[in-house]
């Protein structure tokens, strides 16, 4: 893969005066300040996409924990619901309720 890409961005000739002036007050082209921007810009969009990604996926994972509780919580003869819990009188182990 190429070190760089080269784009074409075009601006409004009031917004081009404006990035123009930034970047001589910085010592910088506007060119390279352009290039700056967007990189900064392009870096937080792939950083949200990921984060949606990822939000995605726990809301995928909350509803296939919640589809698993309510199963166990149905009525039904051949599941003991005591035995599922780790925590229990008859081990031993105090009861977390007050």
């Amino acid at each position: 893969m190429a070190k760089e890409v080269k784009l074409t961005v075009t601006l409004e000739a009031a917004l081009a005066a404006q990035l123009g002036a930034a970047a001589a007050e910085r010592g910088w082209s506007a060119e390279s300040l352009a290039a700056a921007c967007v990189a900064q810009h392009l870096e937080v969009a792939i950083r949200h996409r990921v984060l949606v990604e990822r939000m995605e996926q726990i809301d995928g994972a909350i509803l296939d924990m919640a589809e698993a509780v309510g199963e166990l919580g149905a009525p039904s003869a051949s599941i003991d619901l005591s035995k599922v819990c780790r925590l229990r009188k008859d081990d031993g182990v105090a009861d977390p309720t007050p």
